[in-house]
């Protein structure tokens, strides 16, 4: 086992790290991290009520979802660099494809949490 992971890329030792305690920061941070993620990515969402106004049960828990499952943005964004370091070297190219497939999972998340709640 320690063979395979001296075997991976920094970048995908550093994915998987990353998912790993993004999901746990997600969870004990009681939500903050999933709030946190809504920032970002709220202009794209302008057709929905802003977080303050946003009431009922469903909001705690898809809050604190939203930042577990935000941790599988880290796989993909290995993934794309693993794949467009083979087009590339570009250091900037590659950190800014990793920083949007971050920003874009964010954003996939909080569409598809917000499209099923009834606002009122």
């Amino acid at each position: 086992m320690i063979e395979f992971w001296k075997s991976l890329s920094g970048n995908a030792r550093f994915s998987i790290i990353a998912f790993f305690s993004s999901g746990a920061l997600g969870l004990v941070s009681m939500g903050l991290l999933g709030a946190v993620l809504y920032y970002p990515v709220s202009f794209v969402l302008r057709k929905f009520p802003t977080l303050n106004d946003w009431t009922g049960d469903w909001v705690w828990p898809s809050i604190i979802g939203v930042g577990m499952f935000w941790s599988f943005g880290f796989l993909f964004g290995g993934v794309v660099w693993h794949f467009l370091a083979k087009i590339t070297t570009s250091r900037p190219v590659l950190y800014g494809a990793y920083i949007f497939v971050l920003w874009l999972w964010a954003a996939v998340i909080w569409y598809i949490v917000l499209i099923n709640q009834d606002f009122e």
